[in-house]
């Protein structure tokens, strides 16, 4: 499901991706619906129906900051379906949705770890494959952006604590 970074404590990951950012309200429940049932088996049927009615409603409403309702609500877990419905689809492990931190906003990447980790099916993902994979998905969601190296920095050691 993600990055739960909580686990790490501080470091660096590295990737190639894309960040998620102005979405709309319009946009991620279209996406939604479309993997509904890929959605449905990785989530509770009743957390989804939850992020979808406050969707339908602000978008009823013309309310379409995707930001604050996600915010407003608690549903900042987006990232980590879209990662995890394209994972699904391409039949790997490697894209990871992160909920943005103080140094990151939002983002999707595709982390491999090296050949040595390689699974058939990540092989057969090259850069032009993950090109049209992140094209497909940016059009989707209706978004502007355009894959590319990312090192995300985070630090989740308390302030004040001293080592």
């Amino acid at each position: 499901m993600g990055i739960n970074k909580r686990n790490f404590g501080k470091g660096v990951i590295y990737g190639y991706g894309i960040p998620l950012n102005h979405l709309s309200c319009g946009n991620v429940i279209s996406f939604i619906t479309k993997h509904r049932g890929v959605i449905q088996s990785l989530y509770p049927e009743s957390e989804m129906d939850d992020m979808l009615g406050c969707l339908y409603h602000s978008n009823k409403i013309d309310a379409d900051d995707y930001d604050m309702i996600i915010f407003d609500h608690g549903m900042d877990f987006f990232p980590y379906i879209v990662g995890l419905v394209l994972n699904i689809d391409y039949g790997t492990t490697e894209f990871l949705g992160l909920v943005g931190e103080e140094s990151f906003e939002d983002c999707l990447i595709w982390q491999c770890d090296g050949p040595w980790d390689e699974t058939i099916e990540n092989e057969e993902i090259t850069l032009d494959k993950l090109d049209d994979i992140f094209k497909t998905l940016v059009d989707e969601l209706g978004i502007k952006e355009t894959p590319v190296a990312m090192a995300l920095e985070y630090d989740d050691f308390p302030k004040g604590l001293v080592l």
